[in-house]
């Protein structure tokens, strides 16, 4: 699929992020895989026809015996630049399986999978690590909710919050459509109070809030993201983000809507 500059525009502006931040010749690390990904639930996506987006994770989490996981971290290593444009294909390698553990969620397990996205040459463009656990709804989430109840929480949908609304559009935007990220009723069953951002999302917001940063014209050449909570509609906080430089070079936390996001660029 070649590379088009309509969808990234949309992915940026539902994120968060501005117009300046969109560049034909190199653009944001976010919004490479967002080629690998159908444009609309059930259909395939475009750069690997016949392939589910990430399709190794999801029989990692099938062999594993979960039916409910979340991404807790992310990395991306840039190895060049991706442009209007260029042909995306992708691959993808599973990195390690973790022992079972007790998690907040519940009784889990954790794995990595690399997700390898090259130009038409074959070429590495950049690769993704995301770090899943999966697990078996046991935690305080799970109870936050009346389970019977359908409806958001009034919070959730005031001016200035991140409601389901907006947290679901960042999620159709970067072509993400599991049902935790878009219907509440989904994400209680897997034992979350509300919706949650999906990784494009946050990994989006703190892109954003490092180049805002930054010197004009720099370039993330790599990106490693830890999530302490899932940011879900139901945060009270309005939709921000903090960036506080740490002791080391280039350490940074971002504080994103109350849930605490570390990244190291």
């Amino acid at each position: 699929m070649v590379v088009e500059l309509g969808p990234i525009v949309r992915f940026v502006e539902a994120t968060g992020g501005g117009p300046r931040l969109v560049r034909t010749d190199r653009l944001p690390i976010s919004t490479t895989s967002l080629w690998t990904r159908p444009a609309a639930p059930g259909a395939l996506p475009p750069a690997a026809p016949g392939a589910p987006p990430l399709a190794l994770h999801f029989e990692v989490k099938s062999d594993l015996g979960f039916e409910h996981a979340v991404i807790v971290g992310h990395r991306t290593v840039l190895h060049q630049p991706t442009r209007i444009g260029d042909r995306i294909g992708h691959h993808q390698e599973l990195r390690s399986v973790g022992p079972p553990r007790p998690t907040a969620l519940g009784p889990g397990r954790m794995w990595e999978v690399d997700h390898v996205l090259t130009d038409a040459d074959g070429a590495v463009l950049q690769v993704e690590t995301f770090t899943a656990l999966g697990y078996r709804p046991s935690g305080p989430a799970a109870r936050r909710r009346p389970a019977g109840s359908d409806q958001e929480p009034r919070s959730a949908t005031a001016v200035g919050r991140l409601g389901t609304r907006r947290i679901a559009g960042a999620a159709t935007a970067a072509r993400v459509w599991a049902p935790m990220h878009h219907d509440p009723a989904a994400a209680r069953r897997a034992g979350l109070p509300c919706v949650i951002a999906c990784t494009q999302h946050v990994v989006a917001l703190v892109e954003w809030a490092l180049l805002d940063a930054a010197t004009p014209g720099a370039t993330i050449r790599s990106l490693d993201v830890r999530l302490r909570r899932p940011i879900t509609a139901t945060a009270t906080a309005p939709p921000s983000t903090t960036v506080l430089y740490g002791p080391g070079r280039g350490a940074v936390t971002v504080s994103v809507d109350q849930d605490d996001v570390t990244a190291a660029v």
